[in-house]
């Protein structure tokens, strides 16, 4: 019996916090393998077909705090006890775990944008038309325009995560899907009211003279608020819910 204890020992990962990452991955594995399958559908639908459904893998990672959080029963809590797991491992733990499911899908929903035929006169949410006569047709969007779309949802997305992910590890307490989503759609409409904003001042403080560098200032100020700061909010909560584990 003694030996087989040894044995096992042994083989576990050498340190508390992979052997955090590993009791997660358990629990996690079919859905982490579940969501990868769907992000390359989504892909592969977008790029052979006009059907774009990245929204829903965005909306699937929003929520994702509350998908991977535990059930509220005393299993979890008593298999990080017997591996030695500390509370504070697990916190970071599942903090990573989290942002590596929030990033497969988020990876399936950037190539749906990158790989979709967008016609002329679609736009995203932070895109917009610059037309050289005033009787031409529209402008198609370019690469610059789905990549600071990507990166405006991906900065609400970290916002979200920091501002509800903290739930998952108070005791008593349990992040709601609906929640979750409702504050990732809540931080891009505040988004979207700084991009307008943003373009307001600059145009004011250049004299309204240069639309398109005006536009492009208001997207870099955003991506910077949005994107920058979502990723220091998530650095600074995930270390605050270290102190309170």
């Amino acid at each position: 019996m003694t030996g087989s204890t040894q044995v096992s020992v042994r083989q576990r990962p050498s340190t508390p916090m992979r052997r955090a990452l590993g009791l997660e991955w358990a629990h996690h594995r079919d859905g982490f393998l579940l969501y990868a399958l769907l992000a390359v559908a989504i892909a592969v639908i977008a790029a052979l077909t006009d059907v774009r459904l990245g929204w829903v893998a965005i909306l699937l990672a929003a929520r994702m705090p509350a998908a991977l959080a535990e059930d509220g029963t005393d299993d979890g809590r008593l298999q990080r006890s017997a591996l030695g797991i500390s509370r504070a491992d697990a916190v970071r733990a599942r903090t990573l775990m989290v942002c590596a499911a929030q990033l497969v899908l988020a990876l399936g929903a950037a190539a749906a944008i990158l790989l979709a035929q967008w016609p002329p006169e679609e736009r995203h949410w932070a895109s917009f038309d610059i037309r050289p006569f005033e009787n031409s047709g529209p402008t198609p969007m370019g690469p610059i325009d789905h990549l600071v779309d990507i990166g405006l949802w991906s900065g609400a997305l970290l916002w979200t995560h920091a501002l509800v992910g903290g739930g998952a590890f108070r005791l008593g307490e349990r992040v709601r899907s609906i929640g979750a989503m409702a504050t990732f759609l809540a931080v891009c409409l505040v988004a979207a009211v700084l991009f307008v904003a943003s373009i307001t001042g600059v145009s004011w403080a250049l004299g309204g003279s240069e639309f398109l560098l005006e536009a492009r200032l208001g997207q870099a100020i955003t991506l910077l608020v949005t994107l920058g700061g979502g990723a220091l909010a998530l650095v600074l909560a995930q270390r605050r819910w270290v102190r309170r584990a």
